[in-house]
């Protein structure tokens, strides 16, 4: 109870101070609100800087780590540019940004949401592109572009709205009639037998069931493309469902305010929050390296010297990734 009135004290100070801002004569309504809200936030950043400093410091790390991760090389980068873990790690520096600054700034449920885009993304990005690339391969005898996979994207949305798994298998009819529909909408000017190549080629990846399986089974999926022991699985699904708890209206967000009520309106520091943020920003990224190591060999160098510096300087283990890593000297 007396956290709530202490809740509403504050509260009713920053509509006072909001109120006395949009009351000035000389205000420009938008970008003067922004400065208000940014000073608060600003407060509660400075307090967690004194509070976990050393915290603070992995957070900065996430963000510094993407640089060493980028390949240097042009055709590389376009290697990496036509790959879905690869999209991934292109967004990471502006996606690693917000986190950050979220943690930092009490936006913690935001940054739990984000990280969840990333878990998702991770996991997406080795069972969809292996699904793509096994039939693609055997067709074609080379590697699919970002458009294609896109394709596949929408494609696949649209077979889980009309329900294509049934009973646990897919209908492969089903299947044929949204994929051919499509490519006689968007398709129009190839010749019919190139019309009837896409269709079998799009009909086979989107009949893989594996792509209708739920995230918890489809990290068991993740783990065997990797090679990686089954007991990391436990682990995973864990993070994925503490992931979930906070992207409904869910009794783990009314928790976390009856823990903390000031959460409900305010920008504050909690230190349960932070760190329970931080830690699925560490297992998240953990799995992400892992994921990128595997799609390129070539940037595995880089996905060690990162882990190794972790370790050597600040005592923390991305444990999937070098398990991967290990296992595929």
């Amino acid at each position: 109870m007396h956290a709530t009135i202490l809740m509403a004290g504050k509260l009713m100070s920053l509509i006072h101070r909001i109120y006395t801002w949009f009351h000035r004569k000389e205000y420009t309504p938008l970008e003067k609100y922004y400065k208000v809200y940014g000073s608060i936030l600003r407060e509660v950043r400075e307090e967690t800087y004194r509070e976990f400093p050393d915290e603070t410091r992995m957070l900065i790390e996430f963000i510094d780590n993407w640089i060493d991760l980028i390949p240097r090389d042009e055709k590389l980068m376009r290697g990496v540019m036509n790959s879905l873990s690869g999209i991934l790690l292109l967004y990471l520096w502006k996606l690693s940004n917000w986190i950050t600054y979220e943690i930092l700034s009490g936006k913690y449920f935001e940054a739990i949401g984000n990280l969840r885009f990333l878990f998702e993304g991770s996991i997406y990005a080795v069972v969809i592109e292996d699904a793509i690339e096994r039939v693609v391969y055997e067709r074609w005898g080379t590697l699919s572009g970002i458009g294609l996979k896109a394709e596949i994207f929408k494609l696949w949305d649209e077979c889980k709205r009309k329900r294509v798994m049934e009973k646990g298998n897919v209908n492969v009819d089903k299947v044929k009639e949204v994929v051919g529909s499509f490519i006689n909408r968007h398709a129009t000017k190839l010749p019919e037998d190139k019309r009837k190549e896409y269709v079998e080629v799009y009909v086979r990846i989107l009949s893989d069931r594996r792509l209708y399986l739920p995230v918890s089974n489809i990290i068991d999926e993740v783990l065997r493309i990797l090679k990686l022991n089954s007991k990391f699985a436990k682990g995973l699904r864990d993070v994925w469902r503490e992931l979930s708890r906070y992207l409904h209206f869910s009794h783990a967000f009314l928790e976390a305010i009856l823990n903390n009520p000031e959460l409900l309106s305010l920008e504050v520091k909690d230190p349960e929050m932070f760190r329970k943020a931080l830690g699925l920003y560490f297992e998240t990224l953990d799995l992400y390296y892992a994921v990128l190591a595997w799609r390129f060999p070539w940037l595995r160098g880089n996905v060690k010297n990162v882990i190794d510096w972790w370790e050597q300087y600040l005592g923390r283990t991305f444990s999937l990734a070098k398990a991967f890593l290990e296992a595929n000297s």
